[in-house]
């Protein structure tokens, strides 16, 4: 018979062994990252983990919740960036040296206002294409907010000086790339 004192010894050792064992396996969000970063080169290991941890219960989630957690990430980025570039257009652009620059930047940030607007709705469109499993659907709107962030990045390369949406821009194209990402391990 097990004395009371080497029982708590062996329940000890037990909950150690478990702690460690769960402590050296990868997370699911760890898991995903990896597996999307070394499909997609656009998708940085880092980015995505802690974007996905950051989120309120992600860490409890399994692959089909990350997805709908990915998709709500991107479209509050959108959201936000819609918002930023709203703030941009207020702004006087003297930064840039001539008025001919000054419009084009203009014309930029409205560009990419726009399309940034037309993102919001399209990725609820896309989150409700996702719940009902029509990932085809849900995969063609996604893809058009990586366009959408592509296009009013290259708005400003014809404005001479630096586009003030760069960072928002990759942010906007690594969230919505992870959530394609997370639909096609999905699906297989």
């Amino acid at each position: 018979m097990i004395r009371p004192c080497h029982k708590h010894h062996i329940l000890l050792l037990v909950f150690t062994t478990l702690v460690a064992a769960r402590a050296a396996k990868p997370s699911l969000i760890e898991q995903t990252c990896k597996a999307s970063s070394n499909t997609d080169p656009n998708i940085k290991y880092n980015v995505c983990v802690n974007a996905l941890q950051a989120a309120p219960a992600s860490q409890c989630a399994n692959l089909t919740r990350l997805g709908l957690i990915s998709l709500r990430l991107a479209r509050d980025n959108t959201s936000d960036t819609r918002c930023y570039i709203k703030q941009l257009m207020m702004k006087n652009t003297t930064r840039y040296s001539s008025s001919t620059i000054a419009i084009q930047a203009k014309a930029a940030l409205s560009d990419c206002y726009e399309l940034y607007s037309d993102s919001i709705p399209t990725l609820k469109d896309a989150t409700k294409d996702y719940k009902a499993k029509r990932f085809l659907d849900a995969n063609i709107k996604v893809s058009s907010v990586i366009d959408a962030s592509v296009t009013c990045e290259d708005g400003f390369k014809e404005v001479d000086g630096a586009s003030p949406l760069t960072k928002r821009n990759n942010v906007t194209f690594q969230l919505a790339a992870m959530t394609l990402s997370i639909m096609n391990m999905i699906q297989s």
